[in-house]
């Protein structure tokens, strides 16, 4: 896989019947639905699909704010990342296309 961008996760929310997304600012590079994200969770790394990305209409420094949904593997892992404080971890975006 290829890194391809940076994302600075702020918080965290859940969509009932939708899963769980980051909001956040893209730090470096782009990315798009079928990418990557790896970060550290409660110090374990973990890598998950992204399945949606929505453009906020709030710009901070510069930066608009952004939300990434992305796969779980199950309700737990949702209430845990809804219930974590990302403290503005890097995570780092990966696609598995070459080109």
């Amino acid at each position: 896989m290829k890194h391809i961008a940076t994302y600075q996760i702020h918080d965290t929310f859940r969509i009932t019947g939708r899963g769980i997304v980051f909001a956040g600012f893209i730090l470096d590079g782009e990315f798009m639905t079928g990418d990557f994200i790896r970060f550290d969770f409660n110090g374990q790394r973990m890598e998950r699909k992204i399945k949606g990305i929505d453009a906020g209409m709030r710009v901070s420094e510069g930066k608009p704010n952004v939300g990434v949904m992305i796969e779980s593997t199950n309700d737990q892992e949702i209430d845990d990342l809804r219930n974590w404080n990302p403290n503005l971890t890097v995570g780092k975006i990966y696609s598995k296309n070459e080109t």
